[in-house]
């Protein structure tokens, strides 16, 4: 069992976003641990190593973003889970390097079965789980032996300390005697004790050669590995688009590369110049059109790569963007060249729209801004005036265009990068909002009546529009589960500051009148279904998806998983166009209804061709199966007399 020692320990000084990830691990109610680096924690130098439980799992995502961090899928690392957050404050990132399983080797190829009985041995540390001292001695012995194959002078002292705190008796030292051979572990102890570092790659080749079993699995592992880190790490959602505007001297390609070295995410660089110099210049220009000609295929090119990129989860990072196009009387890469033809206007604008169609916004826009004279002492292009005017047409178009944000890029580099590293990681992890404190006079569940609900904003009343779908919008008591966003949260917290959170696949411990689970797997439903009290309702928002692992993959089959769980008057919705952006909630039995909306969205790109699918979905009785996201809703039978 895991102890608390009695003596009142120091608390240590933590990053608070540290402290926020470590409070939502304590919070799940299973068991975690430091693996190292617990006096590295104010300000991390490298990754904040965790041991957890596997049980932790199918939850872990949602805890730690609301804590603040994303996570970064990497194939090919074993049972570890990287996840990042950025603080502005100390304009430094923050990663927490997770496992649930304890395995060696560069490609994680040396598995154990440790990871459970480390668990169980962990000891308290003020607000930390730590390793019990000899586990803590010899994960870290075992670190350097196989993970790196020598030991580094920086690390030589902390070595030996761990080195005097273990013993070849340890459980961790059976075991390494036991899948390495006897004497493997009191060898590896003589060699740190005797400061001979020099024969540590020796013993550690030495000690992978005798791993039981032979070293075949391994090497298959690891090969395994090797191949899936081939496809590259990827956000868990679709990458946003970040574009940079500004006159040439201003900074652009300066502030896109430091970004491309100092975000620890995956990022691509996509330069979307669109009259850069190129060796067909002179022949295209005594072609008609054939400016506008190379302007499409760069834009058309630079768009599909900036999409293919996003949708592989990676940041993009856009070397300028086409509302390049939309500056007056010039192009931005070759200023000056005014057009001097009708032909050439003509097609000038043609190519603008095709530009901007193609391309579409960015999800984030960036304008650097530089007075003219400050641009010219960089560079010494053009002129101070040409430069100031081609500054304030860029500020005219940003301050038209939503989700732009101007820098002053006049300030240090430094200070440019750090404020656009946080823009950036602001439209990666928005912000959650917060429950606002209870007043005086009132307790914790005071509050949630109107004056409360007032304090919402119209986007977090929009989260909440599942209430209608209901008979009854003030339910007796509110829980939910699944993937909640932290704004979902945030929202119910302040309509309901006694909602409570479920914990998956486990008894919750009370009944709620309503259970509103938001992309749920099989544990949060069977923990929900256990919730919901007699004659309460469940709201299931999910989205149609061939590759769930767990669970219903349309809104059909949770429709019947309802109705196979003994709920009535169970009803399927469609949150049109989408569950984030809900302009009408439609119910999927009410032909009219879909019709309706299916008119309104025909003439969006690519609309026209989804409406007449949905239609044929219609009329074959399949739109339960075909509607993309939407929510269905059940009611437990009430208990009936006795």
């Amino acid at each position: 069992m895991p102890t608390r020692p009695e003596t009142t320990e120091q608390v240590p000084v933590m990053e608070p976003n540290v402290t926020a990830a470590l409070h939502a691990l304590d919070g799940s109610g299973l068991p975690w641990l430091l693996l190292r680096g617990e006096d590295d924690l104010a300000q991390p130098s490298g990754d904040v190593d965790i041991l957890v439980a596997s049980g932790l799992l199918p939850v872990l995502d949602g805890l730690l973003e609301a804590a603040g961090f994303r996570r970064v899928l990497a194939p090919g690392h074993g049972s570890h889970r990287f996840y990042f957050c950025y603080s502005a404050t100390a304009e430094a990132w923050v990663k927490l390097d997770i496992v649930s399983d304890i395995a060696f080797g560069p490609y994680q190829q040396w598995r154990t079965s440790l990871a459970l009985p480390c668990l169980g041995r962990r000891v308290r540390s003020g607000p930390l789980w730590l390793p019990a001292p000899p586990d803590q001695a010899w994960l870290q012995l075992l670190h350097l032996f196989l993970d790196k194959g020598q030991i580094a002078p920086p690390r030589m002292e902390a070595v030996g300390n761990a080195a005097a705190a273990a013993s070849a008796d340890d459980f961790i030292a059976r075991f390494v005697d036991r899948r390495m051979g006897p004497g493997t572990a009191a060898n590896v102890l003589e060699l740190v004790r005797t400061v001979r570092f020099d024969g540590v790659p020796a013993a550690a080749a030495a000690m992978t050669s005798r791993w039981s079993g032979g070293p075949a699995v391994p090497r298959l592992i690891a090969a395994r590995h090797r191949g899936l880190r081939l496809l590259g790490a990827r956000l868990q959602d679709r990458g946003p688009v970040v574009g940079v505007m500004a006159p040439d001297g201003a900074g652009k390609t300066t502030l896109l590369r430091g970004l491309q070295a100092a975000v620890p995410l995956p990022t691509k660089y996509v330069y979307m110049g669109m009259w850069g110099a190129g060796p067909w210049d002179s022949w295209l220009g005594r072609v008609p059109g054939g400016r506008s000609a190379k302007k499409v295929y760069r834009v058309v090119r630079g768009g599909l790569l900036a999409r293919s990129w996003s949708l592989l989860g990676r940041l993009v990072l856009m070397d300028r963007v086409p509302y390049d196009a939309l500056l007056p009387g010039a192009v931005p890469d070759c200023p000056g060249r005014a057009v001097d033809s009708a032909l050439n206007g003509i097609l000038a604008k043609v190519t603008s729209a095709v530009a901007l169609m193609v391309v579409g916004p960015p999800d984030l826009l960036l304008v650097l801004d530089v007075p003219g004279q400050v641009m010219f002492d960089r560079k010494g292009e053009h002129s101070p005036e040409i430069l100031e005017g081609w500054r304030l047409a860029y500020r005219n178009i940003a301050a038209q265009l939503p989700g732009s944000y101007v820098i002053d890029a006049a300030q240090a580099q430094e200070r440019v990068l750090g404020e656009s590293t946080g823009l950036v990681w602001r439209r990666i992890a928005p912000a959650p909002v917060p429950a606002p404190a209870p007043r005086a006079g009132q307790g914790p569940g005071a509050g949630a009546g109107e004056e409360t609900a007032d304090a919402l904003s119209l986007h977090l009343w929009r989260l909440l529009d599942w209430r209608f779908l209901l008979p009854d919008l003030q339910a007796r008591s509110v829980a939910y589960g699944g993937a909640t966003a932290p704004d979902m949260a945030a929202a119910l917290h302040l309509l309901d500051p006694s909602v409570t959170a479920l914990p998956p696949d486990q008894h919750p411990g009370g009944t709620y009148g309503v259970v509103l689970l938001t992309a749920p797997d099989r544990a949060a439903f069977r923990s929900a279904l256990a919730a919901v009290e007699p004659g309460g309702w469940m709201c299931v928002e999910a989205r149609r998806s061939l590759f769930q692992r767990s669970g219903p993959r349309t809104l059909k089959g949770w429709k019947n998983a309802l109705v196979r769980s003994g709920f009535q008057d169970v009803s399927v919705f469609w949150n049109a166009p989408s569950l984030d952006h809900t302009a009408r909630i439609v119910p999927v039995a009410s032909a009219v209804g879909i019709r309706d909306t299916l008119a309104l969205h025909k003439d969006v790109r690519f609309g026209r061709a989804k409406s007449l699918a949905a239609r044929l979905a219609l009329i074959l009785g399949l739109f339960d199966l075909a509607v993309p996201e939407g929510t269905v809703t059940g009611r437990r039978p009430p208990e009936e007399p006795q």
